[in-house]
């Protein structure tokens, strides 16, 4: 294809799509940037131009447990070009080694940029490897992820983008709130009403669907939870000493009872909207539909989207476990103690958003039959 065709199908496409190239320029621009952003950091940024690898002896790994593991090991020689800072364009030459698992340690290649320490006065002869450079990775992730939702949903990913930028500083702010001796209980209750409200009226809009989505939301946390305290109460008291990476223990009840009330506010949310939505639609395209019928569609529905939102939390929950159930079985520790002593918390929170879907369902179908009843009324 000639550059004359190109040009003009170009044009031919931003004519056709203007907001979707115009999107796909400023993801490229920011790709690029993101791609070259050393001048932005203090700490020095290198680049490593050349790699020679060589075997090393072997060493042994005395990290795993009762039986340590002998392993090979490799030498690297890097050379490296600075990219920022005064001394950006010179060159250095850093050792580098690594083991073959890469538990403790991690392989260098070529094209690789590094966080640096500079020898005193910023000299070149004593430099030293702090870590590898990989946030532009990350941001180029969230820049993806920006474009595909605004390229696929148009307005309604912008308003996705918001909420979650919103919902992310709340969150933040929130953890600073509790470091300067905030109730972390007080922190959740506000958080269980602030999340749902932001998500759902600036996602979904301002309709009626929303409000009756949002009542089951609500209406479903508090029966959960007052079932979950219930069950705290007359139950078999919890070791909360089993806790991960605890510091003190004057509030370990109440970091238990808030994480539960976050657990699953977010499945309960999507179930909540899922059918207070489709019955909604329901209502307004048949508006002669009866009540026994609206509720055997929307028992339906909650059979569809129950499944896999219980398995949703399950993966979640697993994928979240899974470095740290392996790292305690290669101390040791046997996989029944670490189901019945160390994750019981983990297992607790999965239930209780398990139950919380299964309430949202009968919930949410209700208050849509009555959303129907109260529109019937009124005519």
């Amino acid at each position: 294809m000639s550059l004359q065709k190109m040009k003009e199908r170009f044009c031919h496409l931003c004519k056709i799509y203007p907001t979707q190239m115009i999107l796909t320029f400023i993801l490229i621009l920011s790709i690029i940037f993101l791609l070259n952003d050393d001048f932005l950091y203090k700490t020095p940024v290198g680049k490593i131009t050349k790699v020679v690898t060589t075997e090393s002896k072997n060493v042994t790994n005395h990290n795993n447990g009762s039986f340590p593991v002998t392993e090979k090991a490799y030498a690297q020689k890097l050379t490296i070009k600075l990219l920022n800072t005064s001394k950006k364009g010179s060159k250095i030459t850093l050792k580098n080694t690594y083991t073959f698992s890469q538990m403790d340690s991690f392989k260098l290649s070529r094209g690789d940029k590094l966080f640096l320490q500079l020898g005193p006065k910023d000299s070149l002869v004593s430099c030293s490897i702090q870590g590898v450079k990989r946030d532009s990775f990350t941001f180029i992730l969230i820049a993806v992820f920006i474009y595909l939702i605004l390229l696929l949903t148009g307005k309604r990913g912008l308003y996705v983008s918001i909420t979650t930028i919103i919902n992310i500083g709340i969150f933040i702010a929130a953890l600073q709130f509790y470091s300067e001796g905030t109730d972390i209980l007080l922190i959740a209750n506000i958080l269980i009403f602030v999340f749902p409200c932001i998500t759902l009226l600036l996602s979904n809009g301002f309709k009626k669907s929303t409000f009756v989505a949002l009542s089951s939301t609500f209406l479903t946390l508090t029966v959960s939870l007052l079932l979950f305290k219930l069950a705290l109460t007359y139950g078999e008291e919890i070791d909360y000493a089993a806790l991960d990476y605890i510091v003190g223990g004057h509030d370990l009840e109440q970091i238990f009872f808030a994480s539960v009330e976050l657990a699953g506010l977010g499945v309960i949310m999507d179930v909540s909207v899922s059918l207070c939505s489709s019955l909604y639609e329901l209502v307004m395209k048949t508006p002669d539909i009866r009540f026994k019928e609206l509720l055997l569609s929307g028992r339906q529905i909650g059979y569809d989207i129950m499944g896999t939102m219980i398995n949703v939390l399950l993966f979640t929950y697993v994928c979240g476990l899974m470095p740290l159930i392996i790292l305690k079985m290669k101390n040791d520790i046997s996989l029944i103690t670490i189901i019945k002593l160390q994750i019981p918390f983990e297992i607790c929170r999965f239930l209780f958003g398990s139950i919380q879907i299964l309430l949202a369902i009968p919930i949410s179908i209700a208050l849509s039959g009555v959303f129907l009843l109260k529109r019937r009324s009124k005519k």
